[in-house]
C-alpha cells in the first residue's frame, strides 16, 4: 500500500513541476524599454522571402509602431528590436558589422568568409563590437547589419540570432545589442571620374 501511495505522490509532483516551469523573456535592442503597446510582433516563419521581411518591418517602425523580432524557445523567448532608418543610409561595403546571408547560412566579408558558430563569441567581440570613436576600442554597443537579396529565403536567420543572442548573454554587459536588416547593395566599382578624383 505504501509502494502506491508513493507512486502517485511521485506523479502528482512531476506534473506539478512541469506546470510551474515559467517562460523567461530576454529584450535587446534600444527600444526595449519603450510602450509595448506599440510593439508589432514578428516571427521570422511568417515571411515568404526575406525582401517581404525587409519591407514590414520597414513599414512598421516609419509608421510609428516598433518591431519586435520574436524567436521562441522552450521557456525562453528572445525579443530582438532592429534599427530601421527610414530614409536610406550611406552603405560601407568594407563595414566589419556586415552578416550576409546566402541558402540559409551566415557569411562574413559581404559572402566570402562563412561564419561558424564556434567562432561567434569572437567576432561578436571583434566585429560587431561598435566603439565609442575611431581611436577607442572600448565598445558603446554591438551592432550587427544582416543583409541578404529580396528574394532570399529568411532560412538561418533565426539560428543565427538564436546563437548571437546566447554568445552576447554569455558578455554579461549591460550594452546593447542592436540589429538591422538591410537588402544586399551590389558592389559597383568606382567610375573613371571618382577615380581620377582620389
Amino acid at each position: 500500500m505504501n509502494l502506491n501511495f508513493a507512486k502517485y505522490l511521485i506523479i502528482v509532483l512531476l506534473l506539478a513541476s512541469c506546470g510551474k516551469q515559467e517562460t523567461e523573456i530576454k529584450n535587446y535592442g534600444f527600444l526595449k524599454s519603450e510602450n509595448t503597446s506599440l510593439n508589432v510582433p514578428l516571427e521570422l516563419s511568417q515571411f515568404k522571402n526575406y525582401g517581404i521581411l525587409l519591407d514590414r518591418i520597414r513599414e512598421i517602425t516609419c509608421n510609428d509602431s516598433i518591431a519586435n523580432i520574436v524567436v521562441k524557445q522552450k521557456n525562453l523567448i528572445r525579443n530582438l528590436y532592429p534599427i530601421e532608418h527610414c530614409e536610406p543610409i550611406k552603405f560601407d561595403p568594407k563595414g566589419k558589422h556586415y552578416v550576409s546571408f546566402e541558402k540559409g547560412k551566415a557569411f562574413q566579408d559581404h559572402f566570402s568568409k562563412e561564419i561558424k558558430a564556434d567562432d561567434l563569441s569572437r567576432i561578436l567581440t571583434t566585429d560587431f563590437a561598435y566603439p565609442t570613436s575611431n581611436e577607442s576600442r572600448i565598445p558603446e554597443s554591438y551592432l550587427v547589419i544582416i543583409e541578404s537579396n529580396r528574394n532570399e529565403k529568411v532560412n538561418g536567420i533565426e539560428d543565427f540570432l538564436t546563437d548571437l543572442t546566447h554568445n552576447f548573454d554569455k558578455l554579461n554587459t549591460k550594452l546593447e545589442l542592436n540589429v538591422s536588416f538591410w537588402e544586399v547593395v551590389p558592389y559597383m566599382p568606382p567610375t573613371e571620374m571618382e577615380k581620377q578624383t582620389e
